[in-house]
């Protein structure tokens, strides 16, 4: 199918879709009628879902550093 005919197929212009095909923004919404059309939101929302996991796991809490006395020796 072409850029067109899955554009009126999900209610998009033809430049949206070559947008998201090109990487460039678009409206949310559009990219999600896309990805519902081509049956693939789902496996792009556990992609997501996946990488976030990766992310979580990999955070490392930064611990303060102990606190130090000062002189009062001016």
């Amino acid at each position: 199918m072409d850029q067109k005919e899955l554009g009126l197929r999900v209610g998009i212009g033809r430049n949206t879709v070559s947008a998201i095909e090109n990487g460039k923004s678009v409206n949310s919404e559009s990219l999600a009628l896309v990805l519902a059309h081509l049956n693939i939101a789902d496996d792009i929302q556990e992609l997501i879902d996946t990488k976030l996991k990766e992310s979580e796991r990999n955070l490392v809490r930064k611990s303060r550093l102990p606190h130090q006395e000062l002189d009062n020796d001016f």
